[in-house]
């Protein structure tokens, strides 16, 4: 990376792409010279290592400020990815080894859209920084560790071509008192971050079995499902056979959950809207009932869902 020598700096790796520029974002917040650790961490629940917080729309402002005095690695992921836990325990272990002058915020892509849009991001898992409100594009999917360590040495070297050359204290891991965890919830939540989504499934399962309107984990266990079909996927595989064969239920379908999992999530039920639309009877049955599944996975509140449930209703009446 070569120096930046301009007035107002745009931050750059040379293997970036795509930046955009939320400099106006920040902007209320440039000006602050002084590190206020209680003012400038986002402070939240699911905060864990030293120094890793997530993150909401109601906090990014919050991070944008950070952003003037360390440099601030953003990781979109989503629970229905089965990569994304890994990645950012991999990405918070990188980040604790440079002692403060970096910070890791999480994003739930799928409960945090608007942050997705201002990155202009198309698919997750996607990580980038940013620098005094800036973005700086790293990569998407899951690079090798030697891989993502060299961007962040790299990162680390813009930062302090730009003056960003802060260290702030650790993110405390404690979390404040709150209501017991239902036992099943807490053992498939530990499948699920395992890998044993099939273990998962029955967690949830024997929750469903005492609680039957338990919405968690009715979210949980197509989240667990989904999951366990994609795993053991050949994505390209399935692509390609889903080019081909546009009137296979068992195709499409597969190629809808590559694309939830992946969040692709409109993609998903645009695919099974137009295949109900030309099927009938037992196909376009089915495809309804895992369309009413992938609409519980990405959550009634999302508004995608509620515009494809209207699409929906407009094929079938």
């Amino acid at each position: 990376m070569s120096a930046t020598h301009n007035a107002a700096p745009e931050p750059h790796i040379a293997s970036a792409r795509g930046a955009v520029d939320l400099s106006a974002a920040a902007q209320s917040s440039a000006g602050s010279s002084q590190y206020d650790a209680a003012a400038s961490v986002p402070h939240s629940p699911a905060v864990s290592g030293r120094w890793r917080v997530a993150v909401n729309e109601a906090s990014f402002q919050q991070v944008l400020q950070l952003s003037n005095q360390v440099p601030v690695v953003i990781s979109f992921g989503t629970p229905r990815h089965p990569g994304s836990a890994e990645l950012d325990a991999l990405l918070a272990r990188l980040v604790d080894g440079y002692e403060g002058r970096v910070v890791l915020a999480t994003v739930d892509a799928d409960a945090n859209q608007n942050i997705l849009q201002a990155f202009r991001l198309q698919q997750v898992p996607a990580v980038v920084a940013v620098l005094g409100g800036r973005p700086v594009p790293l990569f998407q999917g899951a690079p090798a560790e030697a891989e993502i360590k060299s961007l962040l040495d790299e990162l680390m070297t813009l930062a302090l071509q730009n003056g960003i050359t802060g260290t702030v204290p650790p993110v405390s891991a404690e979390e404040p008192s709150a209501a017991p965890k239902n036992p099943l919830h807490a053992a498939a939540d530990e499948a699920m971050a395992s890998g044993d989504y099939e273990g998962a499934v029955t967690h949830y399962n024997k929750a469903l079995a005492e609680k039957p309107n338990d919405l968690e984990a009715q979210q949980g266990l197509k989240s667990a499902e989904l999951l366990h079909r994609v795993s053991s996927m050949d994505a390209n595989a399935v692509r390609a056979e889903g080019a081909q064969s546009p009137d296979s239920l068992d195709a499409q379908l597969a190629v809808a959950d590559l694309d939830v999992a992946g969040g692709h999530v409109e993609d998903a039920f645009r695919r099974i809207i137009s295949f109900i639309a030309t099927h009938f009877d037992d196909e376009r049955e089915s495809a309804r009932e895992r369309l009413v599944d992938l609409f519980t996975v990405v959550g009634a509140s999302d508004p995608r869902v509620s515009a494809a449930r209207q699409k929906l209703a407009r094929t079938l009446y």
